[in-house]
Order: structure tokens, then sequence, then C-alpha cells
């Protein structure tokens, strides 16, 4: 017995050490050696269709483009003997979430891990010196890196459009000057602001499941429907391989065919009529309140991809790959924000009578190479279409203009001197900015509207020809232009609008009457104070100011001053129709609809708040007194959503509390009485419990490195016990 024991603690010890040393657990899942080309000590090619690949120790190089669109491969192990990952090496490997970087490599160059949106964390060994160019560009997962501060040499874009990263590293280090500059940059990122997790595993399920039922539950977007290849009803021709956008299986009787989205993630599909979520039945509309109860249990609400048969929402496709050539049905009105964006789609035909193309629509569309605008469009967004397959192409190309529908999209030239062509009615956002080079500008007659920032930064621009037929120029359109510099300005009679410093700085004289001043959904968002002409603020004044009602409010690292303004609105149509619409019943009758307002010195009301969260306490309403209580409010299409409450007590009145990332509508309503005697936290107004920053990594998810360490340890330790144990009975005898 005492030799078994003897031999089972060395053995646990042995595991211990064993199980430490490892890179992985599945490290051992080596492919075989006819998996890797070999060009001396280079890894030419993994050919393999592991999804755990160990690299053999005889290599010293990981090859350009090695493992390059590789869609299997999901953890990598390489050995110390590794000293360079060349350029695009793990290009595109989508599901690639693990790597293990051995000791000795010295240098990752650009493109290396570009685009693996798979990737969550990586650790940087102490030898690697430098990180080139978009080394790890568009890994839109990966929250988490650490880098020694022996690598001086980080490009500029080695993380262009990681928007949620977070850089570990030593304080003073090289590493901790470009995380700064990197953070800096982050909050400029596309989806910085605007876009939640992404999941492209979910999506990639979701759309490669054709069998599941869309009344299933499910934490992914549903494919889109195929449409067979023949004649829709509606008498319009779609190609065979076309998809028609919305064409869902739910089906709202009372509000026609509209389609609907499966909820938010973990949540439910609800809204054909018996609450069940079931495919094309009918029945009695469940009463207000059990539909809802039922709804918020179940964890979300139920969103529609096209709202009111009008709106295509905001991120309804976002990350889909089942995507193809799309077909957008007749009467929509909006694109929304991000609406496509990184989506699989590879050619897109808007129909007449779209008017607005969103932020980042189509952005990171890679395989978008056709685009069809109609001639109804008069608004693009910044960034709808960057970083297509359409756009690149075109830049790429060496023409001058970029047109489509009459929307000049982009511009390609490098002259001083710009006549845009006859027959353009509309200039894109950002089309034209940051070209230096131009000095002069002459427009069409055609020409209605230039877009947002549509010539921003272009310094040298000194002389602008507006046409005759111009009638809205959008925010900051000549911003940081030369043109201040060639004194007053003249705006002819045709302009009826005007945006937020569209000639900041320039004296401009009126042929016609004053236009009207307005501001674009850009400026609307709390992050971008220069777009409003604020400068920076702090010192004493800094916070909220709650008018309207009793409470009480706070905005995370508030530097100048705010004003929330809450009301109670007569007019709760917006609120009423989203209740309809999504829960095909009317709105709580015990329900209180408050209308929340934020502003700066601006006076610009504030819808988007970012990453920086708004806490507002405010009395229950009386009929409300005792209840338990949900709250919802609408998002930017005038959808529903969720939002966590909790009954407090503030200065010994009840009250409710909750956070929120924008502003809108919001809606309390009872769903029955609370427990007997529960005691309501007592708010502390001076919020100094909600005012620090992010916690940084220690409320991460646990690296695997670490829990492989604790098991070690504990099995270390194990056999410890069982050593020490027998000797010292072997003592005591």
């Amino acid at each position: 017995m005492r030799k078994r024991r003897k031999l089972c603690g060395v053995l646990l010890i042995v595991t211990a050490l064993v199980l430490m040393m490892l890179p992985v657990s599945e490290a051992d899942a080596a492919a075989s050696a006819s998996d890797f080309k070999m060009e001396g000590s280079t890894l030419v090619k993994y050919r393999g269709s592991d999804k755990n690949v160990s690299v053999p120790d005889t290599v010293e190089v990981i090859g350009e483009g090695a493992f390059e669109e590789n869609k299997n491969v999901e953890l990598v192990v390489l050995p110390n003997s590794v000293k360079r990952i060349e350029g695009y090496a793990f290009w595109g490997c989508d599901r690639l979430d693990t790597v293990v970087l051995g000791k000795g490599l010295t240098q990752v160059e650009e493109f290396a891990f570009a685009g693996c949106k798979g990737l969550k964390q990586m650790t940087i060994p102490a030898n690697v010196t430098s990180i080139g160019n978009q080394a790890f560009g568009d890994c839109v997962n990966l929250k988490d890196i650490s880098i020694p501060p022996e690598t001086t040499q980080i490009a500029e874009s080695a993380f262009e459009g990681c928007y949620q990263l977070t850089i570990h590293c030593e304080a003073g280090s090289p590493a901790d000057t470009y995380a700064q500059a990197f953070y800096e940059r982050q909050k400029e990122m596309p989806e910085y602001e605007d876009v939640p997790d992404y999941a492209p595993e979910d999506q990639d399920s979701a759309a490669s499941d054709p069998t599941s039922e869309p009344g299933e539950e499910s934490s992914a977007e549903p494919a889109p429907t195929p449409v067979p290849e023949q004649q829709p009803s509606g008498g319009e021709s779609v190609l065979g391989s076309s998809w028609v956008v919305g064409n869902r299986a739910f089906v709202y009787i009372p509000t026609g065919n509209l389609q609907v989205l499966g909820g938010n993630a973990g949540g439910t599909n609800f809204g054909t009529g018996d609450g069940q979520g079931s495919v094309g039945q009918t029945g009695e509309i469940p009463a207000a309140g059990s539909l809802w109860a039922d709804n918020l249990a179940n964890g979300g609400l139920a969103k529609y991809t096209v709202v009111d048969g009008q709106i295509v929402a905001d991120q309804a496709y976002y990350g889909n790959r089942g995507l193809g050539s799309v077909v957008l049905p007749e009467g929509i009105r909006e694109i929304g924000q991000f609406s496509f964006a990184r989506s699989s789609i590879t050619d897109v035909v808007i129909p007449e009578g779209v008017t607005d193309i969103g932020y980042g629509a189509f952005y990171h569309c890679d395989s978008l190479t056709g685009v069809t605008l109609p001639g109804t469009v008069r608004n693009v967004e910044p960034k709808a279409f960057e970083n297509t397959a359409w756009l690149k192409a075109f830049l790429e190309s060496g023409e001058e203009f970029l047109i489509s529908g009459g929307v000049l999209v982009a511009y390609g030239g490098e002259g001083a001197a710009v006549t845009v062509p006859d027959g353009v009615r509309v200039i894109g956002a950002e089309a034209f900015a940051g070209h230096g080079e131009i000095q002069s500008v002459t427009l069409p007659d055609s020409l209605q509207v230039i877009g947002e920032g549509a010539f921003e930064n272009c310094g040298k621009l000194v002389q602008v020809d507006l046409g005759g037929g111009v009638e809205e120029i959008k925010d900051r359109a000549f911003f940081g232009c030369g043109i201040s510099e060639a004194g007053a300005f003249r705006l002819p009679a045709s302009v009826r609008k005007i945006g937020l410093r569209a000639f900041d700085g320039v004296e401009l004289q009126y042929e016609g009457e004053m236009p009207e001043v307005i501001h674009e959904a850009s400026a609307e968002r709390l992050s971008n104070e220069s777009y409003r002409g604020l400068g920076e603020e702090g010192g004493e004044n800094a916070g909220v100011t709650l008018i309207g009602s009793e409470g009480a409010a706070h905005l995370e690292g508030a530097a100048r001053s705010y004003t929330l303004t809450v009301s109670v609105p007569e007019d709760t149509q917006a609120m009423e129709t989203a209740c309809q619409r999504s829960f095909q019943s009317a709105m709580p009758e015990n329900m209180t609809v408050y209308d929340l307002t934020l502003t700066d010195a601006s006076g610009i009301p504030l819808t988007k708040l970012g990453k920086r969260l708004l806490t507002v306490v405010l009395p229950v309403p009386e009929n409300l007194a005792g209840q338990k209580l949900s709250l919802i409010t609408l998002d930017r299409n005038g959808q529903p959503e969720a939002l966590a409450v909790e009954r407090v007590s503030l200065n010994g009145t009840e009250a409710f509390q909750f956070k929120t990332d924008h502003l809108s509508l919001f809606g309390v309503y009872g769903l029955g009485q609370a427990e007997a005697g529960e005691e309501l936290r007592e708010v502390d107004v001076t919020w100094a419990d909600m005012s620090a920053g992010p916690q940084g990594a220690a409320q991460r998810s646990v690296p695997w490195a670490v829990y492989r360490l604790l098991a070690g340890g504990i099995l270390c330790a194990s056999g410890l016990f069982l050593l020490l144990t027998m000797g010292e009975k072997r003592h005591q005898r």
C-alpha cells in the first residue's frame, strides 16, 4: 500500500509538471508531417484539415500565406524554433481562436493575423521586437493582448479595426506609449461605439443550418430565406442566387407581411398572434400583461429586420455569412447603420425610393463587388461603403469618380483642379476628404446635396464654384479648407439648409434668404464634441443637472456640464406603435412614458453615448408604488429594447434606477406587487462608486494558461500531500 501511495504521489507530480509545461492541452493533436509543405526551415503551406495544429520544431519561419484562408484551424501551437511569422501567414482564418507563440519568435510581419475574427486574446513573447502593419488588422473579437517591454516597434495600423482591444503592458514601455495613442484612435473606429460583441461562429452556424425553424430559440440571426429561380408573386424578376432581404417566415396578421428578426441574443421570437412563435399561425392576441411578462422573462425582445416595410434596421444583417446577391424589396426608404456590415453580401440592388444609406451600412463587406444606387438617394453617411471590394476596386482602377445613380461615392483623382461631372445629384460623405492637393472645385448645376465632410481637410482648396442648384450643404462639408483665407464666400439663393461647421471660420454672404441650420446624426454622438464646436471643459461644474423631475443622474467620465431634461410627453404614439408592431398589443395600461433629452453647451440633443453609460434615478409613479417594475426604451429605428431596472430609495422616496447608452422614449410599467417587506437600497447620489474607469483585465475571462497552472498546482500539491502524509505515518511508526 505504501509503495502504491508513493507511486501515486510521484505520478501526480509528474503529471502536474507535464501539464504545466505543455503549451495547451490540445497540443498532442499534432498534424501529420505530410500536411506541412516545407522549403528548408520555412513552412510554405499547411495542407491539412485538422482543427488543432502543432507545428513541428524543425520550422523556423511561418511563410507568407502558410495558413491563409484556412477555415478549419482553431488552435495553432508554434514551437520555440519559430523566429518569424511572415505576412498574411494566418490571413482570414476565421475560426482561429487560440495561438500559442514560441519563445524564439522575434517578428510578427504585416497582415500576419489580419481578419482572424475568432481571436480573443494573445500573448506576445519577450523576444518579439516588432509587430508589422495590420498584423492584427480587423481582428474584431480580439479583446486582450499582452505586449512585453522588449517589443519596441509597433506599426500604427497593427491593430486597426480591433475596436474591443485592451493592451496589457508595463507602464512607461514602448507598448504603453503605443497603447495610449491607440485608445484615442480606437474611439474613431467605425464599430467602437455602435456594435456589441461580435460572434462570427454564431453567424456561421446560423447561415449554414437551413433546417432550423425560425421559431426556435437561437442566439444568432437565422439566415435569410432564399428566393427560388422563379418569378416572385410581386412580378419582380429575381436571379436564382439572390436573397430578398427581410423575407422571413414570421407573419403579423394585423400589420401585414412584416418580417421579424429573432430577437436579441438569447431572446425568444414573439409576434405571430399566439405568443408561441409558430410560423404563419393566427390566434387571439394575448393580454398585454402576460405577453410582456413572458417576453421579458425569456430574456429579450423580438425585432424586425425591416421596420414597417420601410427601414432596414440598424445591424439587421451585421456579420451574416448567409448573404450573396441581395435585392431589397420595394418600399424601403432607409438602410440603417451597420445594417449589412461585415456580411458576405456580393452585390446589392437598392430600389427606387431609398433616400438614406446609414453610417457604415456596408462597412467591410469584403465580397461586395457590385452596388446599384437609385436616383432617389439624397444622403450617404460616412463609412457606408468603406472597405468594400467595390470601393477598393475603384481606388485601384485609376479612375477619377465613382458614381452610381447620380451619387458621387468616392474620388480617386490627384489633380489640383476638379470638375465634377454634370448629372451628379449628391456628393456622398467624405468623398473628397483629405485630398490636400485640390485647389479648386467646380460643381455642376445638377448637384443638390453636398454630403457630410465631403471636402473636409482639403487644406489647399481656396476656390469653389457651387453651381446653381445646390440645396443642402451638410455638416463640415468644407471644414478645414483654405476657403477661410480667401475672404467672404457667397452662397447661391438655391441653398436652403446648411450644416454645423460646414464653412467653419468663413464669412458667408447669402444671395437669397438665410438657410436653415441643420445637423447630422453624427453630431448627436456624445464623443463627437468637436463636431458640435466644443472645446475642452472641466472643473467644478462638470456633471449632469436634471430638470423636469425629482431624481438624480450621472454620466460616466463627465468632463463638462450636461443637462438631462425629463418630461412626460402628451404624444406617446411612437411607443404605442412599437408595442403594436412587436407585441401585437396595446401599450400596458399602467405604463408611464418619459422623454429623456441630454444636452451640452451646444444645445444639440445627444442620442448616442457610446461606451459611457448614463445612470438615471426617477421617482416611481404613484400608480406603480410597491410593484415589480419593467422598463423598455426605443432604439433609433423605433423598436423596443428591454433595460434592467432596480427599485431603490432616493432620500427615503421609492424610486427606480436604470442605465442607458442612448436617449429616447422610456416606458416603465408594473408586473404585479413586489414581495412584502422588501428593503430598498438607498441610492448614494454622490455616485462615488460609479465614477471608476474600466476594471481592466482583472474582471475579464481567465486565460487558459491560468487554468492550466492552477490545475498543475493542484495536482502537484496533491502529490506532495500524499508523499508527506506517507512520510509522517512512517515516522510515527
